[in-house]
């Protein structure tokens, strides 16, 4: 039976892995997550022992039994294949990691009125926007600003402005004109003729 310990330094590594990589198993054709699998630590170097966290990643249990068929070098370049893939996805969703750390470490609740606004609006614009995006696969840029402000309570002013970060040169989003000439935003990888 595992002592106290050992239970401590497995939730906390689990709480750090599912933090960095998604709380899902790594395995791109796979990605379930709770409560429809149960995720386990897998040690990419197979040492049980090392606790290193570039060498801890979370596979479901099909996936990680599957893992242990493989040698050392094929297993550790597979999942460090596995991971940069993860990472290009995850930064396409949800922004610059770096971002998002800064923003759960600064508490915002002590900046100003504005920061305090920003830091609700900005998080629930983008995961409206993109979860409408996911979902229905595009949205008219008049409907991102307006609805987006609606839907969050935000300022037309102020969606617009996320909306502009969202389809920067590095946010996960573009403008693309469809066959009625209508401007319409999708996620980037989804590029066609006539974007703006």
């Amino acid at each position: 039976m595992a002592n106290r310990f050992q239970t401590n330094q497995h939730m906390i590594a689990y709480n750090f892995i599912a933090a960095r990589d998604g709380e899902y198993c790594l395995e791109p054709s796979c990605r379930k997550a709770p409560p429809y699998v149960k995720l386990q630590i897998d040690h990419a170097d197979n040492d049980i022992n090392n606790w290193e966290p570039e060498n801890l990643h979370l596979f479901c249990q099909r996936h990680n039994l599957s893992m242990r068929s493989l040698t050392r070098t094929v297993k550790v370049n597979l999942i460090n294949k596995y991971s940069a893939e993860n990472e290009c996805v995850r930064a396409r969703e949800f922004g610059n990691t770096s971002t998002q750390a800064v923003r759960e470490m600064v508490d915002y609740r002590e900046g100003s009125a504005e920061m305090q606004a920003n830091s609700f609006y900005e998080t629930q614009y983008r995961e409206w926007l993109l979860t409408y995006i996911r979902t229905n696969q595009f949205i008219a840029k008049d409907d991102a600003v307006y609805a987006g402000a609606e839907m969050v309570g935000c300022s037309p002013t102020t969606s617009e402005r996320y909306l502009k970060k969202l389809c920067s040169s590095a946010g996960p989003l573009m403008k693309h004109k469809d066959g009625t000439g209508t401007v319409v935003i999708v996620f980037r990888e989804k590029q066609g003729k006539g974007h703006e």
